[in-house]
């Protein structure tokens, strides 16, 4: 039984930024020993405090690949490593040699991975990987609403933390695949994909659709159901359906009262009588009073202030480290947990720390090769998850979206939803994202007769995989100890908000009081501005990313030892794993400086922002050295206050052209795009969009892969199910019979659903 479950496994990565060398990083800590190979000026992000967090736990080797010396140690380093990583588009793969084909014919048991700006087989393959550059030609920058005109640069890198995750997960997924069928063969994805994973809550094209399928950056204003206290601290508010009744709340009927007036309207989001009452009293009198009403609230904190939270040091989420260049931090830790757990095994290294220490250990290292042979079954499926079976428990958004993936890959996924539907289908845009390729089976599990099914179900499954609350999956037999007394080596994925220690355990969480807690709400509304809350659920995906990898991981642990084991993941450590660009300084109990966005929401300054020109705006990454002299050259400015008036009389076709010829990094800010994205053929032939006949929206289209193999296509064949959908299919393959099945339906609370719910109206 190994300590760690990469124990053994090699890794090698040559990138930069944050997001390859985050996914490295995480892989690293459980367990792989990573080698991050530098050129002789070092890593560019060393500059930045977020370097200490995104690279702890590897081995820093100096080579110069640029020259046939550093090409063959490097070739060295392959030889010995099981995965290797990258940050180069295609066409710089091949001028270094480091494209798949060539490191198939010489590495032929590598696993190659890489993160590039667009796929590796779309048009834009080549074009420059920067988070910004992204945001703007994908059109994620026009899905945002701000305090101004015009589209919104995102302060949160979307696209990158997204691809880091993706990354990772791939990369588990082909360690599984390797050891259990012996293919290997490359795994690529990029901050397109990123952002796409994250952009299909709202995009989709279905031939019959309907209103609330249709989302538009307008449903969700920046300060959506938020507040401001006396004391000048923001409050974000989550009250879905308004479950609580707000009004009913002594401390705001005594407020209300002391008002006078007609303060009627309390208990319905981003009330503007609300907003009036908790402006009266401050922060600390609301907090514990909304808490205690099991409202799901938080304050809109600075990023890094979370690495403070009781709640994130009782659950482990953050780490110590004395690190070489800021004595001893406080830093964030990963957005999952597993068992065997994570550790931090050494503090971000010095440049060429390791050099020495890591070729002296070539010879022995070559001396017992440890390679499996390559899989000749051309029958088999080719997927990476083919043959795993997932119960899918969960509801909403961070428990659904990783059993999704996880069918992306080929896993085989029911999905369990009450009689009356999952609580997320009132939202049909965010249902249909992270529902497809997945079997529906409805049934209610407070009754025997739902036990007997679940039972059953576990009993069938792999892997089971739920977000309740602590308590209400205890009552329901799904934590761990339930799941276990049923099937003893099944694996467990599990979600929660505040984890499962500390006094918050079972307090309801949402991604919006997620935003605020860690930052995210503060940097997005740019310095001097009131916070902004992001319509994307972007940290309930990055929970449901998280999830993904340690789920994957824990099933890779029970394949190389028969042990079944758990792997866990929250809305806050989601949060706090994304407070890594900065840390705290143990020295002074500072919070360490990170880049900020300016208040006018186009970036983090006159090289690196966005720019509006005579016919729409363009994104600017001029941060190399000289390149900030040349934009001034092309607009014409003595000094960089006069750029964006030089730059405002351009076409953007013209300046893009100008740009390019200057060698700084441009692209033109697409907006209102995700139609226009389905209609690009080119995201079509690169698997981009996948498309497949819905039962109620016709022919249903939604961005497809999120990752691409050099030795299979993935398969987007079944789109999200109706309710029940294949519920007497599955209660048949589960051993019963019609009788039995027909009996359950006659028993069932919701008459009316019954025929779709026992799959009659889909046969």
């Amino acid at each position: 039984m190994t300590d760690r479950i990469l124990d053994g496994i090699r890794i090698v990565e040559l990138a930069s930024g944050l997001a390859v060398p985050v996914a490295a990083r995480m892989l690293a800590e459980a367990g792989a020993d990573v080698i991050k190979v530098e050129s002789p000026q070092g890593d560019p992000l060393r500059e930045r405090v977020a370097f200490a967090s995104w690279n702890r736990s590897k081995r820093s080797v100096v080579l110069d690949i640029t020259t046939d010396d550093g090409r063959a140690k490097l070739a060295d380093l392959l030889d010995t490593a099981d995965v290797f990583v990258h940050e180069f588009s295609p066409s710089r793969a091949v001028e270094l040699g480091l494209d798949d084909a060539t490191l198939r014919e010489h590495h032929p048991h590598l696993i190659v991975s890489s993160v590039t700006g667009y796929p590796v087989d779309h048009p834009d393959r080549d074009r420059p990987a920067n988070d910004l550059l992204v945001q703007a030609r994908s059109g994620l920058m026009g899905e945002l609403w701000g305090y101004r005109e015009g589209p919104i640069a995102m302060r949160f890198p979307l696209p990158s933390w997204a691809a880091a995750s993706l990354a990772a997960a791939g990369i588990v997924a082909r360690l599984i695949q390797r050891d259990g069928t012996g293919r290997i063969g490359a795994v690529h994805t990029s901050l397109l994909q990123g952002m796409l994973n994250t952009a299909s809550l709202a995009w989709n094209n279905a031939e019959n659709p309907i209103p609330t399928l249709i989302l538009n950056k307008y449903e969700a204003p920046p300060q959506l159901a938020m507040y401001q206290c006396s004391d000048g601290v923001w409050l974000q508010m989550m009250n879905p359906g308004e479950r609580i009744d707000v009004s009913a709340i002594p401390l705001v009927k005594e407020v209300a009262a002391e008002l006078g007036g007609d303060l009627t309207d309390l208990s319905r989001n981003a009330s503007e009588d609300l907003r009036t009452v908790i402006a009266q009293r401050p922060s600390t009198e609301w907090l514990p009073v909304f808490r205690a009403a099991d409202l799901g609230i938080e304050p809109a904190l600075q990023m890094g202030e979370l690495l403070r939270d009781p709640q994130v040091t009782a659950n482990g989420y953050v780490v110590e480290v004395d690190d070489p260049t800021h004595g001893k931090t406080i830093q964030a830790g990963n957005p999952f947990g597993v068992d065997p757990p994570c550790a931090v095994t050494r503090p971000a290294p010095r440049l060429g720390e390791h050099t020495d220490e890591v070729f002296a250990e070539l010879e022995f290292l070559r001396a017992d090769p440890a390679v499996p042979a390559v899989s000749t079954d051309e029958t088999a499926d080719p997927r990476p998850l083919a043959g795993l079976k997932i119960v899918d428990l969960g509801s909403f958004l961070a428990g659904p979206m990783a059993p999704m993936l996880m069918a992306d890959l080929g896993a085989e996924v029911i999905k369990v939803e009450p009689v009356v539907g999952d609580r997320l289908r009132y939202k049909p845009s965010y249902w249909e994202a992270c529902s497809r390729n997945k079997r529906s089976l409805a049934v209610d599990l407070t009754t025997e007769q739902g036990q007997e099914v679940l039972r059953k179900l576990v009993g069938w499954a792999d892997v089971v995989h739920h977000n309740q609350r602590p308590k209400a999956s205890a009552k329901l037999g799904i934590d761990e100890a339930g799941l276990r007394a049923i099937k003893p080596d099944v694996v467990v994925g599990y979600v929660t908000s505040y984890g499962e220690k500390g006094n918050r355990a079972d307090s309801p969480g949402f991604d919006s009081i997620f935003q605020a807690l860690a930052g995210w709400e503060v940097e997005n509304g740019g310095v001097g501005n009131p916070p902004q809350f992001s319509r994307f659920g972007v940290l309930d995906i990055q929970t449901a990313l998280g999830s993904l990898i340690g789920t994957l991981l824990a099933v890779y642990y029970k394949q190389r030892t028969g042990r079944g084991t758990k792997a866990s993941g929250s809305l806050l450590s989601a949060a706090t794993a994304t407070q890594s660009e900065t840390l705290i300084r143990l020295a002074d109990d500072s919070v360490a400086e990170y880049p900020r966005f300016d208040a006018t929401q186009t970036g983090f300054g006159p090289g690196r922002r966005i720019y509006e020109v005579a016919d729409g705006w363009v994104a600017v990454v001029a941060d190399a050295d000289g390149q900030l002299a040349k934009l001034r050259a092309i607009a014409g400015a003595a000094d960089d206050a006069g750029i964006e008036t030089g730059l405002a009389a351009f076409e953007s076709e013209k300046l893009l052209v100008e740009l390019e010829a200057a060698g700084i990094a441009a692209e033109p800010v697409r907006e209102e795009y995700s139609f226009e994205f389905f209609d690009d053929e080119a995201n079509r032939t690169g698997q981009l969009i996948a498309s497949y006949d819905h039962a109620h929206f016709g022919r249903m289209e939604q961005p497809g892969a999120y990752w691409n193999f050099d030795d299979l296509t993935l398969k987007f064949d079944r789109a999200a199910p109706v309710i029940g959908q294949h519920t007497r299919e599955i209660l048949t393959e589960l051993g019963y019979g019609d009788e039995e099945i027909d009996a359950m339906r006659a028993m069932a609370e919701v008459p009316v659903l019954v025929d779709s719910l026992l799959g009659r109206s889909h046969r």
